[in-house]
């Protein structure tokens, strides 16, 4: 009698939808291809890691990224793609070089960020044990520290930590492969996984340690008068310790809004942002960026707020609260109940993101603020757009009507500065002008004299 067939270890079936199986075949393939690693999830070497295990024990390596999601948020979906694939290029460069040639590099699935590399034997061709393994694994680890992001990106925002999970495919043969398979990679994740927690349980107390201890340095960027090319104020811009996982405000914003903690951060940062604005022009404006939700806080109105600005000898009225909450004002009246008292106090309101679809024209009509801060989006090459040219244009009667002024944020050319100055945009603000520094930096003689032509 002949020995009964061994049934596909990949389960994987082709369904017969009348093309040709080649084609068939080709589509099943581009579900299971990774474009952006180049890399195959894991189902695709099902049937070539069966005959492996046959042989001898292999092992399988989660490679798990607990802060990819801070780096994504960071930096945005481009620059995420291209770290993905430096790592990926890093596994496979190290077949042959203190990792087996038979090593396969494959991804727990497509458009993932968990990363699983199989090994059917050690570097020297011996069979694997557990130490063995968790040897590799070592040397894995240690081959990804210098893994960074793509050039031009630094600060690098939160630290890219790697957290590896290794497990040994049993090798018992009554039970059906995949499933043997699939429990390997369950143990290697979790262990991962466990690790991943440990990374981010020190970043929580690190970022915790921030705010116990103000570890806060602010950074003031010029707002610019570009009819006269003086400094009108600056914008208060508050970055993390340096060198640290928070050093990028971004990283510092999003850690903050994960432990919800962004209220209390965004007091830090108002009461250091004048704590270290001693010395500052009481002839100009000091803008402070705010939640909706913290202008109600007793440090306002019972006087903490008002202590820290008597210590650096400026008043409500060099003050103006830049409302930069990235999400619609659901109770204006509310909203307005609590700006009510700062205003009478002499503190002056700012929209931030005017363009966007954060500050609709409802949350300007209600507020009727002070001034009015057009975003980047649409302040970036306006000299080639004759429809942001117009949009900018309306922008300006809204304000004329409800008595703000108007500031361009993000210009970083001339042409950018002539073309809102043609418009009638009286401030402006950006790297064409100055970038943001410790103190209060003057103009660049080139870019203030452009300013006021």
């Amino acid at each position: 009698m002949s020995e009964p067939r061994r049934p596909p270890a990949s389960g994987l079936t082709l369904p017969d939808d009348g093309l040709p199986l080649r084609a068939r075949f080709l589509r099943l393939k581009s579900v299971l291809h990774d474009q952006v690693t180049g890399l195959d999830a894991y189902q695709l070497h099902i049937d070539e890691l069966h005959l492996l295990a046959d042989e001898r024990p292999v092992g399988v390596i989660a490679v798990e990224l607990p802060t990819l999601v801070h780096l994504e948020t960071i930096h945005g979906w481009v620059v995420c793609d291209q770290f993905l694939q430096q790592v990926a290029d890093c596994l496979g460069s190290l077949r042959g070089h203190g990792m087996p040639d038979g090593l396969r590099v494959t991804l727990d699935g497509v458009h993932g960020n968990s990363f699983l590399v199989f090994l059917p034997e050690t570097s020297r061709g011996r069979e694997l044990s557990e130490e063995s393994l968790g040897a590799a694994a070592e040397f894995l680890r240690i081959s990804l520290d210098p893994v960074r992001l793509p050039a031009g990106h630094a600060p690098a925002g939160p630290r890219i930590d790697f957290s590896l999970g290794f497990a040994l495919i049993s090798g018992n043969p009554s039970a059906r492969f995949e499933r043997r398979l699939h429990q390997a990679i369950r143990e290697a994740r979790a262990m991962a996984q466990r690790r991943s927690e440990r990374v981010g349980g020190a970043l929580a107390r690190e970022f915790l340690t921030i705010l116990r201890e103000a570890k806060l340095t602010t950074h003031y960027q010029p707002i610019v008068d570009m009819e006269r090319g003086l400094i009108m104020g600056y914008e208060a811009l508050t970055r993390g310790p340096s060198n640290s996982s928070f050093e990028v405000p971004e990283a510092l914003f999003s850690d903050a809004n994960t432990t919800s903690l962004l209220s209390e951060l965004d007091v830090l940062c108002r009461h250091q942002a004048v704590r270290n604005a001693r010395g500052f022009d009481r002839s100009k404006k000091l803008f402070l960026n705010s939640r909706p939700d913290t202008l109600a806080s007793r440090g306002f109105v019972d006087g903490g707020f008002l202590d820290s600005l008597a210590e650096v000898e400026l008043t409500p009225r060099n003050l103006v609260l830049e409302i930069t909450e990235r999400s619609a004002i659901r109770d204006f009246d509310a909203f307005e109940r609590d700006l009510a008292p700062l205003r009478r106090q002499g503190f002056l309101v700012a929209i931030d993101d005017v363009g966007t679809g954060y500050s609709s024209l409802q949350t300007i009509s209600e507020v009727q603020p002070d001034f009015l801060k057009i975003d980047i989006s649409l302040i970036r090459k306006i000299h080639r757009s004759l429809i942001k040219q117009e949009l900018v244009h309306s922008l300006l009667q809204i304000a004329a009507k409800i008595g703000a002024r108007v500031i361009a944020e993000g210009i970083e050319s001339e042409m950018e500065c002539r073309a809102l100055r043609r418009c009638g945009v009286p401030y402006g603000q950006g790297f064409y002008f100055a970038h943001p520094a410790p103190s209060f930096a003057p103009l660049d003689r080139h870019a203030a004299e452009a300013a006021g032509r």
